[in-house]
């Protein structure tokens, strides 16, 4: 703490601020996976009786090609039951069941009844799940491909099939969004640097991508799989780029890593400073300065700008008569 704490008013500087919501969030997308439920395709469906055909389903119009049995039971069949638990342990006991519950997935068209399905598939994860899940994963289906890549969430990078997958299509994709996808499907592990090389080169490639989303959850990913690289200077250059969310990620990334540099400390000063940023955006950068030393008019910025961007003035900021 510097010697300014004494003159001024007592502000506690470790520990005393919340991180703010923005920055909890890039840190769990680095740190992420074990998603379930609604992370697929919505809230689970609640538990029901099957549901018999109607005589009219029983006889199908002369314009539509009749199901085979197997595809409109699987179609009709009832949603998972409520308790994950019991499911998953059920699934894991039961191969017959597990399969059957693969095969209503892939008969299944409503959004919250495949994400019930997922979620269970998820917490029974087995090597029969991870065959089910690379498939989705290379299906033409953009859907079902995200679903299989969530359901890859559940396994270790430490199996080769998933990171091989992973590595080839993250070569070969074009599309921003899907490319962000299989950037956050990364999920730290412990791995020999042989492995892990491979890696770190597809994120130093993707930090200078195009589309800022992906350069963000490049840095971020960076932080976690480059531990053999100098993270300053990626996170100074990531501090420098013209878009708010991959600065954002440069300020999670001095949190996971605790970089330090005279140069971070004045770019993270800058940014607490500039009232033309996001609120959210200059919290996370007083939050991140709690980890340096600062001198007295250092302190003093700090200070006044956390207190302005503190939850006692974004409540008051959200009352009738201020602005947002």
């Amino acid at each position: 703490m510097p010697a300014a704490q004494a003159d001024a008013a007592p502000v506690q500087r470790p520990g005393a601020l919340r991180q703010p919501a923005v920055l909890v969030a890039l840190l769990a997308a680095a740190l992420g996976g074990g998603l379930v439920g609604s992370q697929f395709a919505g809230p689970r469906a609640s538990a029901g009786a099957d549901v018999a055909p109607s005589r009219a389903e029983e006889v199908p119009r002369a314009a539509q090609p009749l199901r085979s049995a197997r595809a409109f039971r699987a179609a009709t069949a009832a949603p998972v039951g409520d308790d994950l638990g019991s499911e998953s342990t059920r699934a894991l006991r039961d191969p017959a069941y597990l399969r059957e519950l693969m095969a209503r997935y892939a008969g299944e068209t409503d959004p919250d009844r495949r994400g019930a399905l997922l979620a269970v598939l998820q917490s029974a994860a087995n090597d029969q799940v991870m065959g089910f899940a690379l498939r989705l994963a290379e299906d033409p289906d953009p859907q079902s491909r995200r679903d299989g890549l969530q359901l890859l969430q559940a396994f270790s990078l430490d199996r080769t099939p998933v990171r091989e997958l992973l590595l080839r299509q993250i070569d070969d994709e074009r599309d921003p969004d899907m490319l962000r996808q299989l950037v956050d499907t990364l999920t730290p592990a412990v791995l020999p640097v042989e492995d892990t090389a491979p890696i770190a080169e597809r994120l130093v490639r993707l930090r200078s991508h195009p589309d800022p989303g992906v350069r963000a959850s490049s840095v971020l990913q960076s932080t976690q799989w480059d531990r053999q690289a100098d993270m300053e200077p990626v996170l100074y250059e990531a501090m420098l780029d013209p878009e708010p969310q991959v600065q954002q990620a440069a300020i999670a990334g001095v949190n996971a890593t605790l970089a330090h540099s005279p140069r971070l400390k004045d770019a993270l000063l800058e940014m607490a400073g500039n009232d033309a940023i996001d609120r959210d955006q200059r919290a996370a950068a007083v939050f991140a300065l709690q980890n340096f030393p600062l001198d007295r008019d250092e302190y003093e910025l700090y200070r006044r700008v956390a207190i302005e961007t503190g939850p006692a003035a974004s409540e008051a900021a959200h009352e009738p008569g201020h602005g947002p």
